[in-house]
């Protein structure tokens, strides 16, 4: 059994308006980054606390002063080694 559809299409034209309209123009920091942007955060007066433990590996990525600074603190006991 073969069943045949017919369909009419209707051209709908209804409400066209006609006119133009002006986009915004996009300045060259929209452009880069797409569309608008969130505003920047405050630097905030945050300092971080000092480093109190010390990882072996972590030692070994430091200058040399600093690692010489590191390493008398170890051993006055001030900084905490971890293995």
């Amino acid at each position: 059994m073969l069943k045949k559809l017919t369909l009419e299409i209707k051209p709908v034209a209804d409400k066209i308006s006609v006119g133009t309209f002006d986009l915004p123009t996009l300045t060259l920091e929209e452009e880069k980054w797409g569309g608008l942007r969130m505003p920047r955060r405050r630097k905030s007066d945050y300092k971080m606390p000092e480093k109190n433990y010390w990882h072996i590996y972590s030692l070994q990525t430091l200058n040399s002063e600093k690692f010489i600074k590191v390493v008398n603190k170890i051993l006055k006991r001030e900084y905490i080694l971890i293995k």
